[in-house]
């Protein structure tokens, strides 16, 4: 992909865009595309702040992307087209994709994740008093998603490799991506693991971040929910230090399609 320029439709805070501008960096220009000025102008900061400057995020709709015919070299989604019509998604992509570029969606598979229970440090978890003050949030995030019509358009995955093919894309592959969070086992360095669990710690403050912004009022409890967030990081981060293993692992599922524009 040297040289290229991948999209990221539906990028959200722009979590995976800046992972792929750390892979990557200067070998890409990276444009980040979401419906949500909040999510667009927080990715932006951040980009900017971490001095990513091979990205763009621009405002606009995955299903009329603000986007010349021919433009980008590959259009990549994470959990997008679950929420929008799967036909007018990629005939959007395709258009935009040069001759030769790919798409890739990428599905999340929940039922097939498994997460760990560990019995052998319940202080590392995240306590009755957190669970409490996230409550509101997820709620009215479930309220707006339900509005936003968020998985309304979950399909079969069988039926997304017969779309690619209905829809003149070839090379066509299904595939399926493992993402393994295990912090115990012995082949990762101290050093790796305690990055590890600053990457959560920071996912998490970005995840309230962004869900304090879906609320229509200033949330009271949030400087005390953010300081809950870091103790519990913390404490995992002190069982790293001393070494003490307590297999708090979670195994992520992705189910993947993609194909090539003629």
């Amino acid at each position: 992909m040297n040289g290229r320029t991948p999209v990221d439709l539906g990028c959200g805070p722009g979590t995976l865009t800046r992972k792929i501008s750390k892979w990557l960096y200067h070998d890409v220009s990276l444009i980040g595309v979401d419906r949500d000025s909040a999510f667009i102008e927080y990715a932006s900061k951040e980009a900017q702040e971490q001095g990513m400057n091979n990205i763009t995020y621009i405002e606009g709709d995955v299903l009329k992307i603000p986007l010349p015919s021919d433009s980008v070299d590959a259009c990549l989604s994470h959990t997008v087209i679950e929420h929008v019509p799967n036909r007018d998604f990629l005939l959007e992509q395709q258009r935009i994709c040069r001759s030769g570029g790919m798409v890739s969606v990428m599905s999340s598979r929940p039922e097939k994740s498994i997460v760990s229970t560990p019995l052998s440090a319940p202080h590392a978890e995240m306590s009755v008093r957190e669970q409490e003050l996230w409550k509101p949030i997820h709620d009215i995030w479930s309220r707006k998603d339900s509005s936003r019509g968020i998985g309304n358009y979950a399909t079969d995955p069988s039926l997304l490799p017969i779309l690619f093919e209905e829809l003149g894309f070839v090379h066509i592959e299904v595939d399926a991506i493992t993402l393994p969070v295990i912090l115990d086992n012995p082949s990762i360095s101290i050093d790796q693991k305690l990055r590890m669990v600053e990457l959560d710690r920071q996912q998490a403050i970005e995840g309230l971040e962004m869900g304090l912004n879906q609320l229509d009022e200033e949330y009271a409890y949030a400087e005390e929910l953010k300081l809950l967030i870091c103790d519990r990081y913390n404490k995992r981060r002190d069982l790293v230090i001393g070494q003490k293993r307590v297999w708090d692992f979670q195994i992520y599922m992705l189910f993947v399609v993609r194909g090539m524009k003629p």
